[in-house]
């Protein structure tokens, strides 16, 4: 059983056989609606072997692996309808390198991953539009935990699981590498990060907050480029100011040079470069061979 993390939905995964004769073994999900009215039930039948299921833990879709490992392996996404409406298909992904599902906690964003005997592929997925932001490895990878904002995720090699090669690898919820543990750390066996408190938010103000999100995004970005503007002219001022302080310093100093110059010939009559130098040559003998010809 799957539980929605909202408790939105909850999702009965059943095993059962073809036939009579149990050479063909069948997997249906059971997905309950719980908060309308008669808990209406979608279903959904995979007849080949099911290897991960996962809810979006923010959102009405889900993610189901299935196939025959290794090479035949895809994935599905559905997104659930509300008031009776079947589900929607939105796209089988065919020939994965994965056997693990890991949506962000924020949703919308999911990790399709290959861990122990896939070799850690991992790819990073935007369900929104169903594009695929970025490919990665992380070799012999044995686990992978999101953060609970859903803008970091870890994955790593497990003593536990994996002898050699323990550590673990930061990336970004778009694929992008951001920290690797040392090449040696003996003996790792697991990370887990923070626990975060709940939202001062509620449901309906992270909606709205979503549905106004380019209306806010417009805003801040004329504030971002305000505030840079105005650093950029102080920065310019204050170079200015420097560099304006500089000339003024070094024609100080050239003044007081030629002066200090003056003074030195009103005493001495001459300057140094006017001074007669004369120059003599010396001749060192180093080495003498003498050579006779027949």
């Amino acid at each position: 059983m799957h539980w929605h993390k909202q408790g939105h939905y909850l999702c009965v995964k059943v095993d059962h056989w073809m036939t009579k004769s149990r050479k063909q073994l069948c997997t249906s999900f059971e997905l309950f609606h719980m908060r309308e009215a008669l808990i209406p039930v979608d279903t959904i039948e995979m007849k080949e072997p099911v290897l991960s299921f996962a809810l979006e833990p923010q959102g009405s879709k889900f993610a189901i692996i299935h196939g025959e490992p290794p090479t035949r392996i895809s994935t599905t996404f559905y997104k659930i309808n509300e008031k009776g409406a079947k589900l929607t298909k939105i796209k089988t992904l065919e020939r994965r390198s994965a056997n693990h599902v890991f949506w962000s906690p924020s949703g919308q964003f999911v990790i399709l991953a290959g861990l122990k005997g896939m070799d850690g592929q991992l790819e990073f997925w935007d369900t929104s539009d169903m594009t695929l932001m970025n490919n990665q490895d992380h070799s012999m990878a044995t686990d992978l935990e999101w953060d609970p904002t859903g803008r970091y995720a870890v994955t790593s090699v497990s003593y536990w699981s994996q002898k050699m090669d323990t550590g673990f690898i930061m990336w970004s919820f778009q694929g992008r590498l951001l920290f690797r543990s040392p090449v040696r750390m003996d003996k790792f066996c697991q990370l887990l990060w923070r626990p975060r408190p709940p939202s001062l938010l509620t449901e309906e103000d992270i909606k709205n907050v979503k549905k106004d999100y380019k209306k806010y995004h417009h805003l801040f970005e004329q504030k971002d480029r305000s505030i840079r503007t105005k650093a950029s002219k102080e920065l310019i001022e204050k170079r200015q100011k420097v560099m304006k302080e500089f000339a003024n310093y070094r024609k100080r100093k050239e003044d007081e040079w030629k002066k200090m110059r003056q003074a030195f010939l009103d005493t001495v009559g001459t300057a140094d470069d006017e001074d007669e130098y004369e120059e003599e040559t010396i001749e060192v003998l180093v080495n003498e061979i003498d050579t006779f010809i027949d």
